[in-house]
Order: C-alpha cells, then sequence, then structure tokens
C-alpha cells in the first residue's frame, strides 16, 4: 500500500509557473464540468473536489468534508457519497485510509486523491502516448472556454484556498440577485448580508428557504420580513440544502429532458453501431423502441430512460450506421 501511495506520489506534474497556478486551478474546475459520459451533478461533485486540491501536487489526499460538497451542490451527503462511488468506479479519484485529526482525536472523514488519470483529464498532468486512447477506459471532456462555468475568467486570480469567486449578477451573489427586482435596493441587499453575517447565518440560506414566502413582498417589507428573520432564532442551513437539492434535481431533470428530446429528433428511425461493427441498433420513429440485432439474433426492449445511449454517442462508443456498417453486422450474423 505505501509502495503503491510513494509510486503515484513520484508523478511528475506539468512544470508550471508558481504564478499561472490559480489558473491551473480554475482550468481543472472548469474541465470537471464538461467531462462526458457523467450525471450534471457528479461532475458538480468532481468540480467542488477539485477546489480542494493541492496546486502544485495534484497527487496530494484532498481534505474536502462530505457536507461542505453536499451544500455547496444544493444535494444531501448521501448523494454525495454515490457520486464519489461512481467517480472511483471511474477511476478518477480513490479512497486512502483514515487519519486522526490532531486537535480532538476524532476520525476524519475518508481522505480521496485524484487518480492518474483524472488528473490527466483534467490537465494536472500529462499523460504518456496512448495512456487513456481506450474508449471504454477513457473520459473524454470538450476543451475549457476562456470564460469558467463558475463564472470567473481564465485571467483572473483564484481566491484563498483556490476558491473560485461567486457567480454575481449585477454585483449581487446569483441567488439574492431576484431580491433588487422586488424593490430592494443593493445597498439593502448588502446591509442584510451585514446583519445575516453578524447573527452568524448567510442570507443566501434565508433567502432560498424561505423564498415561497418572500417572492410575493416588495420593498419595505421584504426588508422587514428578512431582517426578522435574520434576528430570529431559526437556522435555514439544512433547509436551504433542502432547498438546492430541489432545485439541482429539477435542473438536472430538465437538463436531461432538453437533450432526450434532440437525441430523438436527431435518431428517429435511425440506426447505431459500435466501432467493432458487432452489434446494430435502430431506433423506431420516435425513439421509443430499440431493435438489437448482433451475433446472439435479433430482439426489442423499450427505451424508458436515453442517458446511457446519449453518453454513449458523445464518447464514441457507438456512431451513426451507414449500409456498409449494417451490412457488415448482418453478414457477421449469418456466419
Amino acid at each position: 500500500m505505501h509502495a503503491t501511495l510513494l509510486a503515484v506520489n513520484a508523478i511528475a506534474v506539468t512544470p508550471s509557473k508558481s504564478r499561472n497556478l490559480p489558473n491551473r486551478i480554475l482550468r481543472a474546475y472548469d474541465a470537471a464540468k464538461h467531462v462526458a459520459g457523467l450525471p450534471r451533478s457528479v461532475k458538480d461533485t468532481l468540480a467542488e473536489l477539485v477546489r480542494f486540491v493541492s496546486q502544485s501536487n495534484p497527487f496530494a489526499p484532498v481534505f474536502a468534508h462530505k457536507t461542505t460538497i453536499a451544500e455547496r451542490i444544493g444535494a444531501d451527503e448521501r448523494t454525495v457519497y454515490r457520486h464519489l462511488a461512481m467517480l472511483k468506479a471511474r477511476l478518477l479519484i480513490e479512497t486512502l485510509p483514515q487519519a486522526r485529526k490532531s486537535r480532538n482525536g476524532k476520525f476524519a472523514v475518508t481522505t480521496i486523491r485524484l487518480t492518474r488519470k483524472a488528473a490527466a483529464l483534467l490537465g494536472f498532468i500529462k499523460p504518456e502516448p496512448g495512456e487513456f486512447d481506450d474508449p471504454e477506459n477513457m473520459v473524454i471532456h470538450k476543451a475549457p472556454s476562456a470564460k469558467m462555468s463558475c463564472g470567473q475568467g481564465l485571467t483572473e486570480p483564484t481566491n484563498a484556498k483556490n476558491q473560485p469567486a461567486p457567480r454575481l449578477t449585477n454585483g449581487l451573489p446569483s441567488d439574492l440577485s431576484w431580491l433588487t427586482g422586488n424593490g430592494l435596493s443593493r445597498p439593502g441587499v448588502f446591509k442584510l448580508m451585514e446583519l445575516a453575517t453578524q447573527a452568524k447565518k448567510r442570507l443566501s440560506d434565508i433567502v432560498v428557504a424561505t423564498s415561497t414566502y418572500l417572492k410575493p413582498l416588495k420593498g419595505g417589507h421584504l426588508y422587514s420580513y428578512l431582517a426578522k428573520l435574520i434576528a430570529g432564532p431559526t437556522d435555514f442551513t439544512m433547509a436551504a440544502v433542502e432547498a438546492r437539492a430541489v432545485a439541482a434535481s429539477t435542473e438536472e431533470r430538465e437538463h436531461y429532458e432538453h437533450r432526450a428530446r434532440l437525441f430523438r429528433a436527431r435518431f428517429g428511425r435511425a440506426a447505431l453501431v459500435d466501432r467493432n461493427f458487432t452489434c446494430l441498433y435502430r431506433f423506431d420513429e420516435n425513439v421509443r423502441y430499440v431493435s438489437v440485432a448482433d451475433d446472439a439474433g435479433e430482439s426489442f426492449a423499450p427505451l424508458n430512460d436515453l442517458r446511457t445511449w446519449i453518453a454513449a454517442v458523445e464518447t464514441g462508443r457507438l456512431v451513426l450506421a451507414t449500409e456498409t456498417a449494417e451490412r457488415a453486422v448482418l453478414a457477421r450474423r449469418r456466419a
């Protein structure tokens, strides 16, 4: 075990000047958001892990508590555990034995670190030629754009501990900006943020957790109501986590439904084939059923969830079948 750790930690990272290191974290964060073949929420978890990766040593342990990740992606801890299990199954992370905290003697959460595969995909290291070329073992991600998914530009420095700046709208955090549309001034919002900080609360948590009650209020009534919530005894942290989880789930579902509509429009009455010409998939007009032809014969199956098919097309495991490809599959069957 120790030999393995030493071997992994001994891998040289891509040389980079120290002043460029913040940009490496930003680029890795953006790359994590665009890893193909993973659900959006799992990409979010991977991106949050990247925030805690050491800029100079991507294979160092990542001390990120699951409660922190859960709050940032708007999910519960059980969801984060499932995400981490999926990332581990895809060989993007590995877990290390638990270590004791020197401060209070309690066991910390399981320590995580990136694998060599993840470090290569996220741009921390340069892989050997052909090292990750196998489509079955490779995650393909889009090149990062000049503008990060978190709203921060590549030319902007990171804040402490590699944390990207929060997404802003009109100079306010995105989950608070809508308050100005209900008659609150920007100085008023900033004053409420100050009051919440003094009360050891987060205005964002209060607004997210009580948005249903806040949206009908305007101007002074809205300010007064928020001020009372801030001064009150209620802790809105968990309610905000649950509300964000519901919003994230809704967003993920809508995102999938949009992609599924595009898939059905593109592949209605079309056929896909694997790159080895061993299996042919024919879709009906509405892509509700698929006919599967391979060496074992031909079968039919309903298409209730298109996520696997979308991922297979995105990663290149399945391609649009030409007449030549269809003949090749049928010839294998007859042989």
